[in-house]
């Protein structure tokens, strides 16, 4: 395999090195010189490759979301679980993450969001973008998990998979402020087993109601 040109390896290396900053550091806490002193870049040769450090901060999202949806759909493609499960495992493999990085990074995606979501339009719209990836992934596991009566079905599919993802993302910043992935693990549990599963009289979807819901594009 050929090894990229050396204005592609410096352009790699850049959003190599800053995704990690970012991710630790947040948006403007990270300077340009450190990014550059960190990737062995050239001074200058930042702006030969981006337009801006919001440019930049754009596409470290991008193919932040897009390496995460890849592997994401690889284990999908060959699991065989039920989709509560899936779900499960998919969370606790990030949370299992998280806790080797010493729970103090989290999702680049929701340390982003909080910083500069609303103040950064480039960002903003990759951050849309992101979401709208990450849970198309999964609202048709709720979907499935509603026929076969795992979760609630008082409740649509697409509004379940955001509940989730809202829930999820306020115990990452909890486990920051802890230290801990415990109370990220509990919240796993308690909207999978508890908070979303049917009730007594809202259990599996009969034939001819599950025929009326749409099915996910």
């Amino acid at each position: 395999m050929a090894r990229p040109r050396r204005s592609q390896q410096t352009r790699e290396d850049l959003l190599r090195e800053g995704s990690a900053l970012l991710a630790r550091q947040g948006y403007h806490g990270t300077g340009l010189q450190e990014i550059l002193a960190r990737s062995n870049a050239p001074k200058g040769s930042f702006y030969n490759h981006f337009e801006s450090k919001e440019a930049f901060a754009a596409e470290i999202i991008d193919r932040y979301i897009d390496q995460l949806v890849s592997l994401t759909d690889k284990y999908l493609a060959r699991a065989e679980d039920d989709p509560r499960t899936l779900i499960r495992n998919v969370y606790s493999r990030l949370s299992t993450e998280f806790a080797r990085q010493g729970c103090v990074q989290g999702c680049l995606l929701g340390n982003l969001a909080a910083e500069i979501g609303a103040s950064n339009p480039l960002c903003r719209a990759s951050l849309h973008r992101a979401y709208e990836l990450w849970q198309s992934r999964f609202v048709p596991l709720f979907e499935a998990g509603q026929r076969l009566g795992q979760f609630r079905h008082d409740i649509d599919a697409q509004t379940l998979a955001s509940l989730f993802w809202n829930a999820w993302e306020g115990g990452i910043t909890r486990m920051k402020v802890e230290g801990s992935t415990e109370s990220l693990d509990t919240t796993l549990n308690l909207m999978l087993d508890q908070l979303m599963a049917p009730t007594a009289s809202n259990g599996p979807l009969d034939a001819a109601t599950a025929a009326t819901r749409p099915a996910s594009s």
